[in-house]
């Protein structure tokens, strides 16, 4: 599914973007820059001549890219849901089949958090939530693709959940997840617990789906 995320800068459309290998990796090492400043001072204090000191790089080449920190914003938010969407791929490609409920919930969230906990763009992202229409526009997007590969998660692991149910079903574990990763990482002394907590929660939430899949199947089975 391709994205077209709205502009809510008018400079950010006409930013230059760049061709050559080498201007290209220069663009990534300010990004990179941002979600660090951006992460450890918020979006309102970070300055482009810190994020330049960070990049090791003249203001002059920020400017070259970005005209203004909001740009530049927009442009991180892209990069961390494009490391998202490849960190998604990853999840999903593994034995994800073989493994029981008990093992992909916690193996799963485990590998989210960790994930999230190693990316500034996450935090910086977040953080400026409401900066921008594209934090929230492309997070819909990325988390109604999650909820579909979940969906065939669904499909495989109770087969017998009704295929009317199982998007339903996905959408609430991709909520869930987003919402609670999100204030876990505002609120860092509490965040063990709160993910041990969203653990808990969902674990319960699908129990019921599991359990009814099981009967149907003991009783399938029993004729």
């Amino acid at each position: 599914m391709k994205l077209r995320p709205p502009n809510t800068d008018p400079e950010d459309a006409a930013r230059r973007v760049p061709t050559q290998e080498r201007a290209k990796k220069r663009v990534e090492r300010i990004i990179e820059a941002a979600a660090l400043v951006f992460a450890a001072e918020g979006y309102d204090a970070a300055t482009m001549e810190a994020i330049a000191v960070r990049a090791e790089t003249s203001i002059g080449s920020i400017y070259q890219f970005f005209p203004n920190k909001l740009s530049l914003f927009n442009a991180l938010t892209r990069h961390y849901h494009g490391k998202v969407r490849g960190f998604l791929d990853v999840l999903m490609a593994g034995p994800v089949f073989e493994r029981s409920w008990a093992e992909l919930l916690e193996g799963g969230i485990d590998a989210l958090v960790a994930f999230h906990e190693q990316d500034a763009g996450f935090r910086a992202v977040w953080v400026g939530l409401h900066l921008t229409e594209v934090v929230v526009t492309e997070g819909e997007a990325i988390n109604r693709e999650f909820a579909k590969r979940i969906e065939l998660v669904l499909a495989a692991k109770l087969p017998r959940l009704p295929a009317k149910t199982r998007p339903i079903v996905g959408t609430m574990i991709v909520e869930i997840l987003s919402a609670m990763l999100i204030v876990s990482a505002r609120r860092p002394a509490e965040a063990k617990g709160l993910i041990a907590e969203t653990k808990t929660m969902l674990g319960r939430y699908l129990a019921p789906y599991e359990e009814s899949d099981r009967r149907r199947a003991a009783v399938r089975s029993a004729r």
